[in-house]
């Protein structure tokens, strides 16, 4: 990808910027040049009130006024550094919390599919790291022109008026340092992308040892010294990069400070001989003597730290704004009919493998209607690509081959946003209240209690388990704990509480034993009378309840008919029924 400079990626990080807070980033940047112009009045003040002393003028008033205007002066200089550095922090909060929410939005209009690569992955993870440093990054060229840059300007304006050469050599000493600088992004560049995969895994490794998920495993197997390796080794491997770019970094930066050091001296000897020679006055040399410390340590300021930092953290925000960008093109939004066919024609899917682009189909050739009402239960060994064809009714994943539609509307890219439920197997366990956790799958419908208690009831959900509907779920935050069954029974609550006309069930019930399941799968479809249902299971007792049972195998539809059918002819079915109905003798 062609290398997008630092001056181009901080204009583009204004502008989304001045999109969100328009006046905010007005204000701030005149804040920054009332900042910046305070610093030369102080300077001003400074030669004012001493040249009135060196001059003997008569009177205590006029020594009084001076020394006020010089005090008003540094107090205006100290108000307007707290008021911008201030505005500049609330500012800072408002912003990651609007790019914290573009993120958001952009994730939320990829597909599915893109969680399953790596390359995906490190993505979101940079721009996550890019989105809380956009404010103070993108707004270094604001604070470059508007505080920094007219601050000098007026400086070098001061010293040309006093010695035209004081002015021209504060310019020469600026233009080694900022190239320096700005070179440093291209190393910085690479830095990222080399350690966003060794810190997601290093993220990983510690969310093996201290995770929730993972904790008691563990510890059981003894393991947490072999992921302390791991995760040592990935922190060794992430510290070298970065020791890798501070040595080098740092080499220029020791040239860089022997540069200003040697032009802060050149400086002081120039100011020493001009008013030896009565070029400028004595209130000027004390002026300019006294606000050496200040320029130089501004100059240092925006290039040591201000325009290093933005420059190091900018190829996070370049990933950010690069990130959003893709998510620009808003994908279509397909509202469904409330009542339609599902047809897929010659629909095929694969999982690309990354290094090799080899496309390895788990669906092929699928063929397929399922009429409005009509239960289909999905049946198969492991890897069959039961989910999968799932995945692509459901509109979560788009063929790579064939076509979907719903009642004729073909889905293509756009986004299907209502009519569609499911439960997988790998369901969620929100830590929220018991309510929100099923209310959270149709949230903008009627809040009905009555709706929310009958479902409940009839799925076998007690509010008791968080001593009310009110009642938190998940120990995260201090909340109840419930079994793996319950928590299954929450789930399949949340899929029939949204108002759908497909309803999947995607063996959601592996907890649960055989009985339990019959009992829920019978539950499931009184209440899935008045809509299309699709439940995949390995149990063929339980896929009796349904009107049509696809039998598949290796990403094909080998088997398609009632239970009677499909045991009274000989095939996969038969033989899979015929061997679990052994297990219950």
């Amino acid at each position: 990808m062609r290398h997008k400079n630092f001056i181009y990626n901080n204009l583009v990080g204004i502008r989304l910027l001045y999109k969100i807070f328009p006046k905010s980033i007005i204000l701030y940047s005149v804040l920054q040049m009332l900042h910046g112009g305070s610093w030369v009045l102080q300077i001003i003040s400074v030669q004012y009130f001493f040249d009135g002393i060196s001059e003997n003028e008569a009177g205590i008033l006029p020594l009084v006024i001076k020394i006020l205007l010089l005090g008003a002066a540094y107090a205006f200089t100290q108000t307007m550094n707290g008021v911008a550095n201030c505005y500049g922090q609330i500012l800072n909060r408002k912003v990651v919390k609007e790019t914290k929410k573009i993120l958001f939005k952009t994730i939320d209009k990829k597909e599915a599919i893109a969680f399953e690569y790596a390359d995906e992955l490190d993505k979101i993870n940079k721009a996550v790291l890019g989105s809380e440093g956009v404010f103070w990054v993108s707004t270094t060229i604001l604070d470059i022109i508007f505080f920094y840059a007219f601050y000098f300007v007026m400086m070098s304006w001061y010293l040309f008026s006093l010695a035209p050469l004081l002015s021209i050599s504060t310019v020469i000493i600026f233009i080694p340092n900022v190239i320096a600088r700005l070179l440093h992004m291209i190393s910085f560049e690479h830095l990222e992308n080399e350690a966003a995969p060794v810190r997601r895994k290093m993220e990983y490794y510690a969310d093996c040892i201290s995770g929730k998920e993972y904790y008691k495993e563990t510890r059981l197997w003894g393991c947490c010294n072999y992921f302390f390796n791991l995760y040592n080794k990935m922190l060794k491997k992430l510290n070298l990069l970065h020791f890798r770019i501070q040595v080098r970094k740092e080499k220029i930066n020791f040239c860089i400070n022997v540069l200003t050091v040697s032009a802060y001296g050149v400086i002081i000897a120039m100011l020493v001989y001009y008013v030896l020679t009565n070029i400028i006055s004595v209130g000027a040399f004390a002026a300019v003597f006294a606000a050496l410390r200040e320029f130089y340590g501004f100059m240092d300021e925006v290039i040591s730290e201000r325009l290093a930092i933005a420059v190091e953290n900018m190829v996070a925000v370049k990933n950010y704004l690069e990130f959003i960008k893709e998510g620009k093109d808003e994908r279509k939004q397909i509202k469904l009919p409330e009542k339609f066919e599902i047809r897929l024609d010659d629909v095929s899917f694969a999982y690309p493998h990354p290094e090799t682009e080899k496309q390895k189909f788990v669906l092929s050739d699928i063929n397929l209607q399922i009429p409005w009402g009509q239960t289909v239960a999905l049946v198969g060994e492991n890897g069959s690509g039961k989910s999968t064809l799932c995945h692509i009714i459901a509109g979560l994943y788009s063929p790579a081959k064939g076509t979907v539609s719903y009642g004729g509307m073909q889905r293509g890219t756009g986004r299907i946003v209502n009519g569609i439920s499911a439960v997988f197997q790998k369901f969620c366990r929100y830590n929220m209240s018991l309510g929100e956790n099923i209310r959270i799958s149709d949230i903008d419908v009627d809040k009905s209690e009555d709706k929310l208690n009958q479902i409940c009831k009839d799925i076998g959900v007690d509010p008791e388990w968080a001593s009310g509907m009110d009642g938190m779920l998940g120990r995260e935050f201090g909340g109840a704990e419930v079994s793996g069954g319950q928590w299954q029974r929450i789930a399949i609550a949340r899929g029939i509480y949204r108002n759908n006309s497909l309803l999947i069930l995607d063996e959601p019930t592996a907890a649960i034993d055989a009985l339990e399941e019959k009992y829920l799968y019978e539950e499931f479809g009184k209440l899935s009378r008045n809509c299309t249902s699709i439940i995949v299971t390995h149990r063929l007792a339980s896929a009796q309840i349904a009107d049509r049972i696809l039998v598949m195998k290796n990403g094909h539809i080998v088997q398609d008919g009632s239970h009677d059918d499909l045991v009274a002819a000989p095939g996969e079915y038969k033989a899979m029924y015929e061997l679990q109905r052994q297990w219950y003798k």
